[in-house]
């Protein structure tokens, strides 16, 4: 059977896969750069720091004794798969944070690089400027609270000090439901004025609407069955799945 998705590589032990909707960024690079080299090689250095952006999640998870399952790229930005999320607020806040951290040291790179670095190649040049504007704003907008992105998830930890997991959830769903609404207006406003990444805005503000709601139910269930569960979560905006949207996988430990 045809799969949506193939690994490309496997990195720390971690499967990582790409999902075949990244062709659709691919086209889009080229569309704005108007140079198919060019724009593939932005498409590359784009997967490559997703990539790193997702193993900064699974290996602090790792860290905290918790596994990742795979890392999947597709054309919303990458999902870290974890067997099981941290359960503590700090790990869990430690867990999310990771990955924009990550995203700003590389942009930092990038940018010490373009600065300090004799490079009299302008086409390089134009790619490590790339690189730090990119993952500055990869690291940025996964900060914004839109849950279950990685600034909804440190809205949630944050919460839980005060609030029970499926309180700190709701609250976290919640505003990360405005914040979808908001971007899903900009995605409008895009379309309509001619940009080319509205569509993108809309996908990303379903999946949060979506899979907040998923996670604000497992934690629910969780409350009630206590700890003796696992259960499959999500880190960054993953690709939609193929699952039943309503089906929430919860699993007896071994």
């Amino acid at each position: 059977m045809f799969s949506s998705k193939f690994r490309i590589c496997t990195a720390f032990g971690i499967p990582v896969y790409l999902d075949m909707s990244l062709i659709i960024l691919l086209i889009l690079f080229v569309m704005d750069f108007r140079s198919f080299s060019f724009g593939l090689s932005c498409a590359i250095v784009l997967a490559l720091s997703i990539t790193l952006h997702e193993l900064g999640h699974a290996l602090t998870a790792r860290a905290f004794g918790f596994q990742t399952r795979d890392i999947t790229l597709s054309l919303l930005g990458g999902c870290a798969s974890l067997i099981s999320m941290p359960r503590k607020a700090s790990q869990e806040f430690l867990t999310a944070v990771a990955g924009p951290l990550v995203s700003f040291i590389i942009a930092g790179a990038g940018w010490a690089a373009a600065k300090y670095l004799p490079i009299e190649n302008e086409w390089l040049w134009n790619i490590l400027a790339y690189t730090f504007w990119m993952n500055l704003v990869l690291g940025g907008f996964n900060l914004l609270p839109g849950f279950p992105m990685d600034g909804g998830r440190i809205f949630r930890s944050i919460a839980r000090i005060f609030t029970s997991r499926p309180k700190a959830t709701y609250a976290a769903m919640i505003v990360g439901r405005v914040f979808a609404i908001l971007l899903a207006l900009r995605g409008l406003h895009s379309i309509f004025t001619g940009g080319g990444w509205g569509f993108v805005s809309l996908l990303i503000a379903w999946m949060i609407w979506k899979e907040g709601w998923r996670e604000y139910v497992q934690s629910v269930q969780e409350e009630q069955w206590g700890s003796p569960w696992e259960y499959s979560a999500r880190v960054s905006p993953p690709p939609y799945a193929d699952d039943d949207e309503e089906e929430v996988e919860i699993r007896r430990k071994r």
